[in-house]
């Protein structure tokens, strides 16, 4: 079997950043438990202000879902893509949260930026496919609403006649237009996952690998002790961003954030001139099924990244067969192109959808289906964490996801095997009577 299969294309030449073996302080004043997107913001945020950070992860960091997703600079937020602007999401106007959805972005921009990080950014643009005629409409009025409420967005509508500019092979024929999102980033996880970890050891900050965590009590003093299989670490604050890979010892997040899984596959190199006449702007793509299609060129434009088929726990020499399958419907290019790369990874879903942020039990936890928002709310944690120690004023924490509780997810016990199913059975059965996701 191919050695590149469950190996994502984005570790070449990135992950895993090469750390010396560290051994597990007794104390420290923050414990960050999770290496993500989440993780390495607050620990990089707290570490910039000379908090002693140890950062504990049970493989390396980098190793979740921050290093496995398909890399698109992402600023929507579930619920906000149709409805009345006005109307309230947890006593929040769908128009505020688009506008927080927006700022997690710039942040994320900001960051790399700021932290000079390589890792392919470039704005190409994305594009929403509308899987039916009614969709495109309504994502067509839905924008015209946004830009009467909110201005420019950097969005157009693109009909179903002009399609072919954007999109090839049968796909621009199966779609009914698409809205044009001209500002949207794409980028290599990998990389960036990588210059994170970079820039936090070269910090200071103490990155344990390999370590399991088994349990956090609260001792009388308010302080912390983390038990791990390799020691126990007493802290003065606690942070939780392990996110889609939350397990039963971190206690309460278990049953509240939902692990959604999905797989991915980086195709063999591909001749750039049957790349373009597939993708012939080279922008990634997602259409609005339920069990939606979601691809884009590889930030070396050799290969194409496709996700698709969630909710399978099938391995994954069997899920790229069937993913390369299910995208030659849309590309017949793709016929004697073989998968390279196979792999799969967790995201946050919480019952809501939405990213939360709070507290619990005076410890500190956030929870973010995407990576922009992953960002920003890791920063956010660590800016609530300086001010409270005096070290930083700063009115810059709150959110609009401040005051929405999380919830148990709905029929999960910490084992998403018989979820998986169902939902799949839910969302095959709403795209068969054409009950589309507008984006």
């Amino acid at each position: 079997m191919n050695e590149t299969l469950g190996k994502p294309v984005w570790w070449e030449d990135a992950l895993p950043v090469d750390l010396p073996e560290t051994a597990l302080p007794s104390q420290t004043s923050v414990v960050v438990i999770g290496g993500g997107f989440a993780g390495l913001s607050a620990a990089l945020e707290l570490r910039r202000s000379g908090v002693d950070v140890t950062l504990i992860e049970k493989n390396w960091p980098g190793y979740g879902a921050c290093s496995r997703n398909i890399g698109l600079v992402t600023d929507r937020v579930a619920g906000t893509s149709t409805g009345d602007l006005d109307g309230l999401l947890h006593g929040v106007k769908r128009s505020d949260l688009i506008e927080e959805g927006w700022r997690s972005r710039d942040y994320i921009l900001d960051l790399i930026k700021r932290e000079n990080i390589q890792c392919g950014l470039r704005q190409r643009g994305e594009l929403v496919l509308a899987t039916s005629k009614s969709v495109y409409e309504t994502m067509a009025e839905n924008l015209k609403l946004l830009e009467k409420k909110l201005g420019p967005v950097g969005a157009y509508m693109l009909p179903k006649q002009e399609l072919h500019k954007e999109i090839g092979g049968r796909a621009s024929k199966l779609y009914h237009g698409a809205k044009v999102l001209q500002e949207n980033y794409d980028l290599n996880p990998g990389q960036l996952a990588a210059g994170m970890v970079q820039r936090i050891a070269e910090l200071g900050v103490t990155i344990c690998s390999s370590v399991q965590l088994e349990s956090v009590e609260r001792l009388p003093n308010g302080t912390f002790t983390a038990i791990t299989d390799k020691g126990d670490i007493t802290a003065d604050h606690v942070v939780w961003t392990t996110q889609g890979y939350s397990g039963k010892e971190t206690g309460h997040l278990q049953k509240r954030i939902f692990p959604f899984l999905a797989h991915v596959v980086a195709t063999e190199p591909i001749p750039r001139d049957v790349l373009l006449e597939m993708m012939p702007t080279l922008r990634g793509a997602a259409d609005t099924k339920q069990m939606f299609f979601c691809f884009r060129p590889c930030d070396r434009d050799s290969r194409l990244i496709l996700a698709s088929d969630y909710f399978r726990t099938d391995d994954d020499y069997k899920q790229s067969k069937r993913i390369l399958k299910s995208y030659r419907k849309l590309f017949p290019e793709l016929g004697d192109i073989k998968p390279e790369y196979c792999w799969h990874g967790n995201m946050a879903l919480t019952s809501d959808q939405l990213p939360h942020i709070g507290m619990h039990e005076g410890m500190h936890f956030s929870a973010a289906s995407s990576f922009a928002m992953a960002f920003y709310l890791g920063s956010k944690i660590a800016k609530r964490i300086l001010n409270t120690d005096r070290i930083l004023n700063t009115d810059d924490t709150a959110t609009l996801f401040d005051d929405m509780e999380i919830q148990d997810f709905p029929f999960y016990s910490g084992n998403p095997s018989l979820l998986y199913r169902g939902f799949r059975m839910l969302f095959n059965g709403m795209d068969y009577l054409n009950i589309a996701a507008p984006k």
